[in-house]
């Protein structure tokens, strides 16, 4: 899923894998966007400062923008605008328009913290279809973790965002930066993936879902909603 310094096999499971995911994608893009137009994540756009319009034509451009060609950086790295590039704007601005430096080191803490453990995870553990422990599919574990670490860190659904988002991105960042500078293997990472249907994009969207949920439950039993 992301990527890896060993050599994994292909066929039949990395076809599995991979329609999986699209289909994974997919659902979170409909159900995102869904509750985006139905209005029942007006919260969660307040507090990152968009409108129900600028989120839609952000959804909509990151889906189209998935099928264009990835642009080539250097030694096999190259970048999926839709499942990259946007998502890493998206980040970048609600960082930017944070009302306090606290919540942007906060949320880059968060991408940091997320990054090291989806990276250890995916080094501990085996992950491949054949293996015995491929109990969940390694592209929901940023969701989880980053949902998770945001609430730790300070309970931010932009934190979560962000640190969906930047985490997967710079995890795929450290395995090339592993092939590259200790096994001197120029092994093609794309950062963004298949763009709509990367583990980027749905880290963050599941990430701000996820903790959508849990803070709404929280603020509820603590007796009222924090930003």
């Amino acid at each position: 899923m992301y990527g890896k310094t060993k050599k994994t096999d292909t066929g039949f499971w990395e076809g599995c894998d991979a329609m999986f995911t699209t289909n994974i994608g997919i659902l979170a893009l409909i159900t995102v966007t869904a509750l985006v137009y139905l209005g029942l994540l007006h919260r969660v756009l307040d507090r990152m400062r968009l409108t129900k319009i600028q989120a839609l034509i952000i959804l909509l451009a990151m889906l189209g923008a998935g099928f264009l060609p990835n642009i080539p950086i250097y030694g096999g790295l190259s970048v999926n605008i839709g499942g990259a590039l946007i998502p890493a704007a998206v980040a970048v601005y609600l960082i930017v328009t944070a009302d306090k430096a606290a919540e942007r080191r906060r949320a880059l803490l968060t991408s940091g913290v997320v990054a090291a453990l989806v990276y250890l995870t995916d080094k501990i553990f085996a992950m491949e279809p054949t293996s015995p422990y491929f109990i969940i599919d390694p592209l929901f574990i940023p969701a989880i973790v980053a949902a998770v670490t945001a609430y730790i860190l300070g309970r931010s659904r932009r934190s979560a965002f962000i640190g969906g988002i930047f985490g997967v991105i710079l995890t795929d960042l450290l395995a090339w930066l592993e092939n590259l500078l200790l096994y001197r293997l120029h092994v093609p990472i794309v950062l963004g993936s298949t763009g709509i249907y990367g583990a980027s994009v749905i880290a963050g969207l599941g990430a701000v879902l996820l903790a959508e949920a849990a803070g709404e439950i929280l603020e509820r039993l603590q007796g009222g909603p924090r930003k």
